[in-house]
């Protein structure tokens, strides 16, 4: 019995990660035919220090390589912008009376490119294994988890979920250094459409103060 359930294991184990490789080259396929994609998000924060989920929502924007905005609607004054040149972290209900300005990083969890860290050259940078097949938004998606190959990314791991129909990111959950867990849920996806060049810009509110660490 013994021999039997390990000789099902290594047999699984090369398509589990064959389903792995083929959801992300699907992802990474489509992700270089993006020019401009914008998305609805819910972002839930389950700290375990903190007890309760922390949940907003807002919009994203992404032109590559790196121009991004993450406006939230709840809560409505907070955002994080790359300019192509800076990256900008505004959370006045927070840190009222200044803004977080830095240069644009080009990994971890900071970088503007919020789709290349998980499915540009997925396998250079991850450990990869496939995690099973879901719903999500009507949509059947594959479940893969990916656990980076260095120590320098602020996550330990992390799970996308990825379109079979387009190949899209619809949502990506990582578990940081820190234990905390963060979700993003992605909806109403359009792709390849014009951004408001002002989405992509960010304007320093009158009495605000700039931090550059």
């Amino acid at each position: 019995m013994r021999f039997t359930a390990l000789s099902l294991l290594l047999a699984a184990s090369p398509l589990n990660a064959q389903g792995a490789v083929s959801a992300l080259e699907r992802a990474e396929q489509t992700y270089h035919t993006l020019e401009t994609l914008t998305a609805e998000f819910t972002q839930t924060i389950v700290n375990p220090m903190l007890g309760g989920p922390e949940v907003s929502r807002g919009t994203i924007y992404l032109a590559p390589p790196s121009k991004f905005a993450m406006r939230f609607s709840d809560p409505p004054s907070d955002r994080i912008v790359a300019d192509g040149t800076w990256l900008w972290a505004y959370a006045p209900e927070a840190v009222p009376g200044q803004v977080i300005r830095q240069p644009i990083p080009k990994r971890g969890a900071a970088s503007p490119n919020l789709l290349a860290q998980f499915v540009d050259r997925p396998l250079e940078h991850y450990r990869v294994g496939y995690v099973g097949e879901e719903t999500l938004g009507g949509e059947t998606v594959d479940v893969v988890r990916l656990l980076p190959r260095t120590a320098d990314l602020p996550f330990r791991q992390a799970e996308i979920a990825i379109s079979r129909e387009t190949g899209l990111v619809l949502r990506v959950a990582v578990r940081e250094v820190s234990g905390q867990r963060r979700t993003l849920v992605f909806e109403q996806l359009r792709i390849n459409q014009p951004i408001p060049e002002a989405e992509l810009r960010f304007e320093v509110p009158d009495g605000v103060r700039v931090v550059t660490p």
